[in-house]
């Protein structure tokens, strides 16, 4: 998806973020990975609006360089993010701007499903870092289709899902064959909402790459059946999905 050719940017972080709390068990689990004495430079690859940037950065108190081949999602990262050790640059995933050996670990969250050449991308990885650096790679799988809390709404969700989507073995025969070595993979429940009626405010921002292809009276439609599900819900059930946790080392 060309984001740039969306307003998704406007909206991303009301839509996708996640609650201070959420954001430290996701840190937590990659520094039980990757030694924080061990990381002095991160490249936080499909940075977006840089969720999780700024954060990479003062949990692993490292450099960080956030880089996605959006104009607009950067643009949204810079103003928001002001710590001296962060930085954006414009680029992709199979031609990183960065020099050989320059880092020690590549983050990349929800990007995957939207690289291009993923190939490439583990290729391109392997140059950049350090001998004995890593990969951590947070998202969602073909595997975990059915945890999609929104798949029982919208008609022809699931198509564009079982397309779009990567089984969770072409992520890890990319990053073998790159030459990586596989550390840990795990399936983690994910809390996306605090509610369902939270959630059902969250997709009707419109910024969810795979509800954003179907046909605009599909998506209202599935949106008025998530809102009929919210007022029935109990309130106090958060909505959660399964996110894979891949770590590689180089």
């Amino acid at each position: 998806m060309d984001y740039d050719k969306t307003d998704i940017a406007a909206v991303y972080d009301s839509a996708r973020g996640f609650d201070p709390d959420i954001l430290q068990e996701w840190l937590t689990l990659l520094s039980a990975q990757v030694p924080k004495d061990g990381v002095s430079r991160i490249v936080d690859l499909g940075c977006g609006t840089g969720r999780f940037t700024e954060a990479l950065s003062l949990h692993f108190d490292a450099d960080v360089v956030g880089i996605d081949p959006s104009a607009t999602m950067l643009q949204r990262a810079r103003e928001k993010n002001s710590r001296n050790p962060v930085s954006f640059k414009q680029g992709t995933g199979e031609s990183l701007p960065l020099e050989d050996s320059s880092a020690d670990m590549v983050f990349m969250s929800m990007v995957y499903h939207h690289l291009p050449d993923p190939q490439g991308t583990a290729r391109e990885c392997h140059r950049v870092l350090r001998k004995g650096g890593h990969v951590c790679i947070r998202n969602s799988t073909l595997d975990q289709i059915e945890t999609y809390p929104y798949l029982r709404f919208f008609d022809g969700i699931r198509a564009i899902i079982e397309e779009q989507s990567i089984p969770r073995g072409q992520i890890e025969s990319d990053f073998s064959t790159a030459g990586f070595k596989a550390v840990i993979h795990k399936a983690i429940p994910h809390r996306i909402a605090p509610d369902w009626a939270s959630y059902a405010d969250k997709q009707a921002k419109g910024a969810d790459s795979f509800l954003a292809r179907l046909p605009e009276g599909d998506f209202q439609a599935g949106i008025t059946a998530l809102r009929a599900h919210a007022e029935q819900a109990d309130p106090e059930e958060s909505v959660r999905m399964n996110i894979d946790l891949f770590v590689f080392q180089r």
